[in-house]
């Protein structure tokens, strides 16, 4: 009798045991993070009318559908459908203002993602058909080919499929979702496409700037073989990109951390060969740099020179440095040439124009070396050199030039010489602001700032 007592007594109390645990996880299950958001608020002081739809009323709204090409932060790619409202729409019946800077998407669960009103509505966005070129969905880290780009609309979708291309698949286990498209092939948005929205803050708060890139080494006088690794305080949605034939960086020059930090740990057996350092550095070479990502303005531009004692280049590769001096040594009919030291083998060497009497020097090497690119169109014939503050225009053969837009004439025109441009030395440095010195007896030629 004892032992029935005891067991009705176990049984009643697993019971008990059973229906708590049950409650339990009903009560902390994210059932509500997992819903679909029935709403959307739109508030902030960047809007004239806070409004709330219902999803009702965001039927009712005319629907547009839009397909996606998306890498996230791991990174790997993906296609995406989805089904709604374009953002522009709902920011209309609100009245944006023009004094927005962020908008800040919040979930039901309290994720959010914050972009800047450029990024998001200034910016142009596009699906890439191409962006698994060269590879596969788990190839995040190569670039695909931007060819046959689309242009598409951020939207709030209704319908939305991840990882399909096929928009049957719709459904709305995401809704309301934040999708958008890529402003650069490469451009990682899986973790903007923000799920259970449910808020929209429009703010006029100035946006921050991202800080910019460092660099290990971070320039100078560096042994041949160096590899150079670039960071910055974040390295995660935040990303590098740089180039080395001294152009300015942006969102379409190559990306330096492909994968986020948050991901360095479980990606540690490949994080080297993905997040690879630049190198090896064998000859003279300038790294630009600067950080993209969200919600923030892009980080000022920085420049790292590397300099290989005894290294034959091409050239030294635009110095950005105008307030460090500058001593540029070259000899008439040498190819060997030096910046502050630093030895540089010429393709072709400078030479004196018999029938103008002029020294013409290698048009990229100078240019370069006085802080200025060199552009060229062939069809035209025209080099433009460029610097801060100035720009130069110069057609082959003509004495015709103009400078910021102000047409004047010079005394010896550039010509080309065995495929080489050459133009005049003193009037490029001068105009360049260098002085220019020349000693008859040795025939080499100093370029000083």
């Amino acid at each position: 009798m004892q032992n029935d007592k005891s067991l009705r007594s176990y049984k009643l109390l697993f019971t008990v045991l059973g229906l708590l645990l049950l409650a339990g996880t009903l009560s902390i299950s994210p059932a509500s993070a997992l819903a679909a958001s029935d709403s959307l608020e739109i508030t902030g002081d960047g809007v004239k009318h806070q409004v709330t739809f219902t999803l009702k009323q965001l039927e009712e709204m005319e629907q547009h559908q839009f397909m996606y090409s998306c890498i996230n932060t791991w990174p790997t790619k993906k296609w995406c459908v989805g089904k709604g409202v374009k953002l522009r729409d709902l920011f209309d019946a609100a009245e944006i203002t023009g004094e927005a800077e962020l908008i800040r998407f919040s979930s039901i669960d309290g994720y959010t993602v914050t972009l800047t009103v450029k990024e998001l509505l200034e910016d142009k966005r596009y699906l890439f058909p191409n962006f698994k070129a060269g590879g596969s969905d788990s190839d995040g880290h190569l670039p695909g080919a931007p060819s046959g780009k689309v242009e598409v609309e951020p939207i709030v979708s209704l319908l939305s499929v991840e990882g399909s291309d096929n928009p049957s698949y719709m459904n709305d286990l995401n809704s309301l979702q934040l999708m958008l498209g890529q402003r650069a092939v490469t451009e990682q948005t899986g973790n903007l496409f923000i799920k259970n929205l449910n808020k929209i803050e429009v703010l006029t708060v100035e946006p921050k700037k991202w800080d910019a890139p460092q660099a290990n080494p971070d320039g100078g006088l560096v042994p041949a073989g160096t590899m150079v690794a670039l960071s910055n305080v974040h390295s995660d949605d935040d990303k590098i990109y740089y180039t080395t034939d001294g152009s300015t960086p942006d969102i379409n020059s190559p990306m330096y951390n492909w994968v986020a930090s948050r991901w360095w740990a479980a990606r540690a057996d490949v994080l080297g060969a993905i997040n690879r350092p630049i190198g090896p550095i064998n000859k003279n070479t300038t790294i630009k740099a600067v950080t993209i990502g969200p919600g923030k303005l892009d980080s000022d531009v920085v420049t790292f020179n590397y300099q290989v004692a005894g290294a034959a280049a091409d050239g030294p590769g635009p110095m950005d440095k105008d307030d460090e001096p500058l001593l540029i040594k070259l000899t008439v009919g040498r190819t060997e040439a030096s910046v502050n030291g630093v030895i540089f083998t010429l393709e072709a060497a400078p030479y004196i124009s018999a029938e103008a009497g002029r020294t013409l020097v290698p048009v990229r090497f100078v240019s370069e070396a006085l802080g200025a690119g060199v552009g060229w169109n062939s069809e035209t014939r025209q080099v433009t050199i460029a610097a801060k503050g100035k720009e130069i225009v110069l057609h082959i053969g003509s004495s015709e030039v103009q400078v910021n837009g102000l047409q004047q004439a010079i005394d010896c025109a550039p010509v080309i010489v065995s495929d080489r441009t050459f133009v005049p030395l003193r009037f490029i440095s001068e105009t360049l602001g260098a002085m220019v010195g020349y000693e008859a007896a040795t025939r080499e030629i100093t370029i000083t700032r």
